[in-house]
């Protein structure tokens, strides 16, 4: 879309955290929030009377705005009292060129035409170092990933490194460019630094600011350039043109596609944190939002390039939802097989349930155990609710109502870090920290005779056949083991995974695989797939920089599902491995992912106390809805007052009493609708489902009836 309202160009422009907000600042002497949903602006423009904007920042929590002016002020302005004037930061002699927040939020940092950069206390705004060093102007600013390092690039075709907490240079003599530097970024690995110098966009080391690649080479000034959250491709603006450019670590070689559109000047561009969308801001009064994940039309190198690196580009990663409730973090979540609602467990000591469309809590928190839920599990009908806490108890709850099921289930002399129930919901696995697996019989409530099963370490994780007849279990040293489930005897003996824990396993729908998730050691991968029968590793998944919290296959065995400790959810192909998508939002470390019953949505929860729910769209179907499966709804429906209802009273059909003769009940729980002999027919011609695929009459309805 594109964004007008500015009355004069507009020379910044930054994403909230969370993708909902964009600032921009304009020569107009305004600062515009705008929703990213709508495309409308969502407070009146906020004016400080301080001459152009040229330069926008959000703060980490998104509370904040920063914006620098021609008056050499930085303004400081809170969005939760928006009608409160800015909090003026004088100090600069100058126009201020560029702000910006530090990742972790604790500091600010400006540039001005004055030759210095100045670096702010973020909460208190006190001036914590003048940097002084430049010749001439200094346009750029930098923080590398860790906010310990601040980077400046100056006209006077220097790049300058400081300490961030004391303001002090890291290197004695800055690094020399044969052009004036416009803007500049660290890569994600905080390994590198993209510069834009004079037309050029050079890749140079901070530790010896030796040039090491050219990147790109436009036929005007590179006035901003920006990476993508994972690392993979560049944004940058030149002349009219908004630049999206691969890495060559991630390519054999650098590709680019230009973005035409604007009618002047494109004075930056930018992604979002998620990675789905590029802003960009221009002389021609507006901003433009392109949408950076449609693969055939934004990033066609990628595609026709990246065959031998395994790049998928089938699918698309559409917007994410972020469900907020908990007060820490969020350790397990699980979604039941109608896909109607979300379940999460949390060390706020709760289980709670929310509406997997809306985010809305469902029931009241469910707040029986007296310390950290560690893990959850839905039985495969979709009644009752499982979940391990530190308190060394399991208990059942009922999905419907909230209520426990029974007395806690006493066993365990530590902490229960995960639950798992059997398909057939007859019983039930626990492991934890004292070594053990345990098999509960549901009914009873009770251990089952095999019971317990040992590990040589902590039990991290455990996992069930899709058939029921495997009991899997990682532990802390890193063994993954795998017994009978009738009697309880080994498969083979503890597969040595080389990591230092296995912190998630999960089996392939078929249940000859097994997916693994840890912490690294002995330059192991972090997750690997493994051979059930053989016990030998089939591939590995290369990727996520830190330990994997989570793995988990997709229902219908295409993807791969992972969340780790470096804060990004990762999407891959189960059959080869290749990566198909990384999902960067989380703000603290992922600890559990699990994909909805018709593999169209991944959910998440974190350390950062939220639950995000991701949509996956195959490109060819992109203009259907992303709902839950309408089958799968009708299957576990229920009939109150003529409305086919979900368990939580969300309508789905009104049916008229004449035609409650054709409904019919399923083992006393599922509601569903008999059409011929089949049962239920969908697709997306409704006639060719009544006219075609009804072939004679089912079980309490006729062909031809009208209820078909």
């Amino acid at each position: 879309m594109t964004l007008k309202g500015h009355d004069g160009a507009v020379n910044s422009v930054a994403y909230s955290s969370d993708g909902r907000m964009l600032a921009s600042g304009s020569t107009d002497g305004t600062v515009r929030i705008w929703n990213m949903r709508t495309g409308e602006e969502l407070m009146t423009p906020l004016r400080s009377g301080d001459g152009a904007v040229r330069s926008i920042s959000f703060a980490r929590d998104s509370r904040n705005v920063v914006s620098g002016t021609d008056g050499g002020v930085v303004c400081v302005w809170s969005l939760v009292d928006a009608h409160v004037s800015a909090q003026m930061l004088r100090g600069h002699s100058a126009a201020i060129s560029s702000v910006l927040y530090s990742p972790n939020g604790s500091h600010l940092a400006s540039t001005s035409r004055d030759s210095t950069a100045i670096i702010w206390n973020s909460e208190t705004h006190q001036q914590l170092a003048v940097l002084r060093g430049h010749k001439d102007i200094v346009h750029a600013l930098a923080f590398a990933p860790d906010s310990r390092t601040l980077a400046t690039g100056s006209a006077d075709q220097t790049i300058q490194l400081w300490d961030a907490a004391t303001g002090k240079p890291r290197y004695k003599s800055p690094y020399h460019h044969d052009e004036p530097l416009y803007s500049l970024c660290f890569l994600t690995d905080g390994q590198k630094i993209a510069a834009g110098c004079g037309n050029n966009i050079m890749l140079c080391k901070p530790q010896t600011g030796q040039d090491t690649a050219l990147l790109y080479s436009g036929s005007s000034p590179i006035l901003s350039v920006n990476p993508s959250s994972d690392g993979q491709s560049l944004v940058s603006a030149y002349g009219n043109s908004v630049c999206l450019s691969t890495l060559p670590r991630f390519l054999v070689k650098t590709s680019s596609i230009v973005l035409d559109g604007h009618t002047a000047t494109v004075r930056v561009a930018t992604f979002s944190h998620n990675g789905l969308y590029i802003a960009s801001a221009s002389d021609d009064h507006t901003i433009r939002i392109w949408n950076a994940s449609n693969k055939s039309e934004v990033q066609p190198a990628v595609t026709q390039e990246a065959t031998d690196n395994k790049v998928v580009s089938a699918v698309i990663m559409t917007d994410f939802r972020t469900f907020t409730g908990h007060t820490s973090k969020v350790m397990s979540v699980a979604v039941p097989p109608d896909g109607v609602a979300i379940v999460s467990g949390s060390d706020d000591n709760s289980v709670r349930i929310w509406d997997a469309r809306t985010g809305a809590k469902m029931l009241s928190p469910l707040l029986r155990h007296t310390s950290h839920v560690r893990s959850i599990a839905i039985s495969s009908q979709g009644r009752l609710v499982a979940s391990g806490s530190s308190d060394h108890t399991v208990r059942l709850w009922d999905l419907q109502t909230g209520k426990p099921v029974g007395k806690p289930m006493r066993g365990h002399s530590n902490d229960v870090n995960a639950v798992v129930f059997s398909p057939n919901t007859r019983w039930l696995a626990s492991g934890s920290d004292d070594k053990t697996v345990h098999i509960w019989n549901v009914a009873t409530q009770r251990p089952s005779a095999i019971s317990p099963l040992y590990c040589r370490n902590s039990v991290r994780t455990v996992a069930v056949s899709p058939d029921g007849r495997l009991v899997a279990a990682g532990d802390g040293l890193g063994y993954l083991s795998i017994w009978q489930s009738d009697t309880g005897q080994p498969v083979h003996d503890p597969l040595q995974t080389g990591s230092r824990s296995v912190w998630s396993i999960g089996f392939s729908p078929d249940g000859t695989c097994i997916v693994s998730g840890g912490a690294l050691a002995h330059n192991t991968e972090h997750v690997q797939i493994w051979n059930i029968t053989t016990g030998e590793p089939v591939f590995v998944l290369t990727g996520h920089t830190d330990d994997v919290y989570s793995a988990t296959y997709s229902p219908d065995g295409r993807f791969i599902g992972t969340g780790s400790t470096d804060k990004t959810v990762r999407l891959w192909d189960a059959v080869t491995g290749a990566p198909v998508a990384l999902l960067a939002g989380h703000t603290d470390w992922v600890r559990s992912v699990a994909f909805t019953p018709d593999s169209r949505s991944i959910v998440s929860g974190s350390d950062d106390e939220t639950i995000r729910v991701w949509d996956i769209v195959e490109e060819s179907r992109a203009s259907r809805a992303s709902n839950p499966d309408a089958a799968t709804l009708f299957q576990y429906a229920k009939l109150d007052n003529r409305w086919l209802q979900t368990r939580f009273g969300e309508l789905l059909l009104w049916v008229p009493t004449e035609y409650h003769k054709y409904l019919y009940k399923l083992k006393g729980q599922r509601v569903i609708i008999q059409i011929g002999k089949n049962g239920l027919h969908q697709g997306e011609s409704w006639t060719s489902c009544w006219r075609g695929n009804v072939s004679g009459p089912g079980p309490g309805l006729g062909a031809g009836s009208p209820s078909s």
